[in-house]
């Protein structure tokens, strides 16, 4: 026990079994493992384990930038006390420099100032934000919310799918509901996602909240922005809510759903991984295990999700617009250009202006009231081409002009799928260059007239991979399902000399044959 310090321990011990167990000064000191006279010192409490501890006001070891610090770097946070630690680091690198020109200071002290500068700071620095915790209501606050599915890629069919995430949520019962938007953060986005939303949910609350939407406001004119904020307005009004949004920048005003995004996001990756692949066969399969994934979560919030739900305001009993009004002139190309992509229409519309509705994942025309084209939505993000066409639409102006195919400028998205472009291949390098491209169209036109894309494509495919000899006329026969061609019966042709008896002879006369 010699040259051995007692511990504040032993001396908390000694007195525990000297006032609570009464045991002797010799038998609680050999309990401890301290001398007798150490015990008497403790109970006199006069011991060093008894002490308070002093406070130290002097440096234990100097830095090299204690002189620097004092001297310029205070006085330059003082003017401006947003000044960050690596900002003075490259002040010093540039100002103290040796004789070769390199600097006095290395990064070995960049810890150092990272110190200096936080505990100045919380002795002299400006006053903090601080973030008040709220109470929640059932029924009174949902929020909305885009986020980017950018940590783990969805693959759509061995593609990268690009998308954002549409998020909705209840403040109380922290019920969600999810959609996926190939655009941008629009108002249409926000109609329709947050319209899904309430019908899944079964009613309205008090309030709406969104953040400012600035990546879809911030190209807009001022006229633009008040149209959307009125539209937007009239939207939380059609189903009772008070339209409201957080302030710019402030994403914690919108915590709720902010602070959601990355639960959701795990949970997502937790599932990609026991799936054990990121490809889907569709949107809609992709979309379809997403919500299998939230339905997930809202079960285990039942409890609270009832006790909301019946304080829930009713919702109308129709929807308001949930898609974007857009007016286009169709060209003589028999094509328009809508959010950068350009679609092919019928022919008999050129010329014809109208009136677009753009949802998520369709559009819809109408000529006045009449509904005259229903086309999928594409987005130039996920498209290898800006074109869309629907060789329908054009084949029959098309066929009229074959030597218009081989250089058109959206040949190949003529094709409708990868079969089609490999018949294009073999005629072309197969057939003359003028014969080609007829035989193409009549193929796409025959697909057009009798609805047998599928099972054209799957016979001429077959027939290309085997030595056979095809012809277009036999295959139009074959599937002209309105007028097809009587069989073919072969017969013999009897020989011309069987008609030398009506050759009339020398008298004039023909020499007719008596039954």
């Amino acid at each position: 026990m010699a040259r051995k310090p007692i511990t504040k321990e032993q001396a908390r011990l000694y007195m525990k079994y000297r006032t609570i167990n009464e045991l002797t000064q010799e038998a609680s000191a050999a309990k401890v493992g301290i001398s007798t006279r150490s015990g008497g010192t403790i109970e006199r409490n006069e011991h060093y384990t008894q002490r308070d501890k002093r406070l130290r006001h002097y440096k234990t070891r100097h830095s090299r930038i204690d002189a620097v610090w004092e001297d310029e770097l205070v006085g330059m946070l003082e003017s401006n006390p947003s000044l960050q630690p690596k900002t003075l680091w490259l002040y010093l690198q540039r100002t103290y420099q040796d004789d070769q020109g390199h600097p006095v200071y290395d990064e070995s002290i960049l810890r150092t100032l990272q110190r200096k500068v936080a505990h100045w700071q919380a002795q002299y620095g400006p006053p903090k934000p601080v973030i008040f915790p709220q109470v929640h209501l059932p029924g009174v606050q949902s929020l909305s919310d885009f986020t980017w599915m950018d940590k783990d890629e969805i693959l759509i069919k061995g593609v990268v799918f690009k998308h954002k995430l549409y998020h909705f949520r209840l403040v109380y019962s922290k019920w969600s509901y999810v959609k996926v938007i190939q655009g941008g953060e629009s108002f249409q986005a926000l109609s329709e996602g947050l319209q899904e939303a309430l019908t899944h949910l079964g009613g309205s609350t008090e309030e709406h909240r969104t953040d400012s939407l600035s990546a879809a406001y911030k190209n807009l004119t001022p006229e633009a922005k008040a149209d959307m904020t009125a539209r937007y307005q009239a939207l939380c009004a059609h189903y009772g809510m008070t339209p409201t949004r957080n302030n710019k920048g402030e994403s914690h005003e919108n915590g709720s759903v902010e602070s959601s995004h990355r639960h959701l996001k795990n949970r997502i990756s937790q599932e990609l991984l026991l799936r054990g692949s990121h490809d889907f066969d569709s949107v809609s399969s992709y979309e379809q295990w997403l919500q299998e994934i939230v339905c997930g979560i809202n079960k285990r919030l039942s409890r609270l999700f009832l006790e909301e739900k019946k304080v829930l305001k009713p919702l109308p009993n129709y929807k308001t617009m949930d898609y974007e009004l857009v007016s286009t002139k169709i060209s003589s190309l028999s094509l328009m250009i809508v959010k950068g992509m350009t679609y092919s229409v019928p022919s008999r519309l050129a010329g014809q202006v109208l009136t677009l509705h753009l949802y998520q994942h369709q559009i819809k025309g109408y000529l006045g009231s009449h509904l005259v084209v229903h086309l999928d939505r594409k987005y130039r993000q996920s498209q290898s081409s800006r074109y869309v066409i629907d060789y329908r639409h054009v084949i029959h102006a098309l066929i009229k002009k074959p030597g218009a195919f081989r250089f058109c400028q959206y040949r190949d998205e003529l094709l409708p799928n990868e079969q089609y472009r490999q018949i294009w291949q073999y005629l072309d390098a197969c057939e003359p260059k003028k014969v080609a491209p007829k035989i193409m169209l009549r193929l796409l036109k025959l697909a057009a007239d009798y609805n047998c894309e599928s099972e054209l494509g799957e016979h001429i495919v077959a027939l290309i991979q085997q030595p056979s000899v095809w012809d277009i006329e036999s295959i139009e026969c074959q599937f002209n399902r309105s007028n097809p061609q009587l069989p073919y019966v072969p017969c013999l042709q009897h020989p011309l000399a069987h008609y030398d008896q009506w050759i009339p002879h020398s008298t004039g006369e023909a020499d007719y044959a008596t039954s």
